[in-house]
């Protein structure tokens, strides 16, 4: 199991560490206006990434597909393949037509974006991401198969190989839109291509099979998730694009950090673990769980607080390496960064509880839940529209504790002890906070605007926040020992 973890852990690491590359000569090579218009853009294949991807695809398909017998997995996911790419084929013939539509929707009125020729480039760069659902969907297909099987190389490379291929033609074609657009639609391509190889002749069948109607009916709360998710999304990049120029890349520059910790501390590690949680129920399941939320806490509290407290500096290493960015630009990012540092401990600790729902089956319980808190979150960024953008992202800090403690509550009652959760989670929490400390002090007197300049006062801040978090847990008897661990499992992935 723990070599699992390690491959999933170090894959994630590869495909993440890829993923500041290509952010990086995205900020490079591309005007903050262009930037604006593409992540807009970027939006429309993301509203039903969830529902056609990653999110119901592997959620659903894993548990039904162990469940089946070897030679019935094999015909149902041929055919569930086909299906899966003619619902694809349908959504980018309508995503096509009615671009003009969802962008419209997607960019408020007034906005920087509504000038004719921006809002035509938004359009533009919509259609040419479209493809990038379709690639994305069948990768999803794939990698659950392998996944279903315990093989977790072939999930490693998909985004590996969509990174590689969008950071080549960005630098093969600096500045130009089209390429900017190809680079994603063919990387997520690609993604799913890679994978082929390791299906032992795969094949499409276009034939009805008897766990579809299973498969759809599993799938079906992930389509209600999905849709409330994805209409926080739409409320956010329309907020968003009211603020000024950069403010909208600002966004997805903290949002790529934010998600490459949780990718590799919450939800690799969680990736692993599910099918082996799918077999666990009641206590075996609670003591199954509290090895790894420990773990997981402590490194999660930690990061969060240094990503807090470093933002400005990370924000300049991370993506001015390949160009200085533009003084706004550079703001709006440290910005939003340092409201989600206090994110990720939340966020990453409620990747793992839920999936301990969906193992235990209880996909109902897991949405209404998920619902609830995507819900506040929307409620959150409408009420803190105009109270700048570390208010506005903080409300995503409060939704992942509400979140947190909604998924134990769940989790109680279906028999799972985790009563040991909350106490501890107080603790790390307050360790995490004085992590932070050391980065926002040095903030207050020293501005690194180029990546060499940064690398001082990160190092400091890292130092300090590293120092302060040790002696805070050895104040609460916090067990340090699973900080090395994870740590160095975490090195060892790499």
């Amino acid at each position: 199991m723990v070599r699992k973890v390690l491959l999933v852990m170090g894959g994630t690491l590869a495909s993440r560490v890829l993923g500041l590359v290509r952010q990086a000569v995205f900020n490079a090579l591309y005007p903050d206006a262009l930037k604006d218009a593409f992540n807009v853009a970027y939006r429309v294949p993301n509203l039903l990434r969830e529902l056609l991807a990653e999110g119901a695809v592997q959620n659903a398909l894993i548990p039904l597909l162990k469940s089946l017998p070897p030679e019935e997995a094999r015909a149902f996911a041929r055919r569930f393949a086909a299906f899966l790419l003619g619902v694809n084929l349908l959504v980018l013939g309508l995503g096509y037509l009615f671009a003009p539509l969802v962008a419209g929707l997607l960019v408020a009125e007034g906005s920087h974006l509504r000038e004719p020729e921006a809002f035509a480039q938004v359009v533009y760069l919509t259609r040419l991401l479209l493809p990038f659902l379709l690639g994305l969907s069948m990768a999803a297909l794939f990698s659950a198969l392998t996944q279903a099987e315990e093989r977790f190389l072939p999930y490693a490379l998909g985004p590996i190989a969509f990174n590689l291929v969008a950071i080549g033609l960005m630098v093969l074609f600096p500045g130009n839109p089209t390429a900017l657009g190809l680079s994603v639609a063919l990387g997520g391509l690609l993604q799913a291509l890679v994978q082929l190889p390791f299906l032992r002749g795969f094949r499409l069948e276009w034939r009805w099979h008897q766990a579809f109607l299973p498969a759809l009916l599993r799938m079906g709360p992930f389509a209600f998730t999905t849709s409330l998710r994805q209409f926080l999304n739409l409320v956010l990049t329309n907020i968003l694009t009211r603020y000024p120029p950069a403010a909208v890349t600002g966004f997805y520059n903290a949002e790529v950090v934010f998600q490459m910790v949780l990718g590799l501390f919450a939800t690799s590690p969680a990736i692993a673990l599910f099918p082996r949680m799918s077999t666990l129920k009641g206590e075996d399941l609670g003591r199954f769980l509290r090895g790894p939320f420990e773990r997981l806490s402590l490194v999660l509290s930690l990061l969060g607080g240094l990503v807090s407290g470093l933002a400005p500096f990370l924000v300049v290493l991370l993506f001015g390496l390949f160009g200085p960015l533009t003084p706004e630009n550079r703001a709006y990012s440290a910005e939003v960064l340092a409201a989600l540092g206090l994110a990720v401990l939340p966020w990453g600790v409620n990747t793992l509880f839920l999936r301990g729902l969906y193992a235990l089956g209880k996909v109902r319980e897991a949405v209404m839940a998920s619902a609830l808190v995507f819900l506040l979150n929307t409620l959150g960024y409408w009420l803190l529209k105009d109270a700048g953008l570390f208010l506005l992202n903080l409300s995503t800090a409060l939704a992942g504790y509400l979140g947190l403690f909604l998924y134990l509550a769940r989790l109680r009652r279906e028999g799972v002890p985790v009563a040991y959760a909350p106490p501890y989670l107080t603790r790390v929490f307050l360790a995490g906070l004085l992590a932070a400390f050391p980065g926002l002090l040095l903030g207050q007197f020293w501005e690194g605007r180029t990546p060499r300049e940064a690398l001082l006062p990160l190092g400091l801040g890292a130092l300090g926040g590293v120092g302060l978090f040790l002696l805070a847990g050895f104040l609460l008897g916090l067990p340090l020992r699973a900080l090395a661990r994870a740590l160095s499992a975490g090195s060892r992935g790499a």
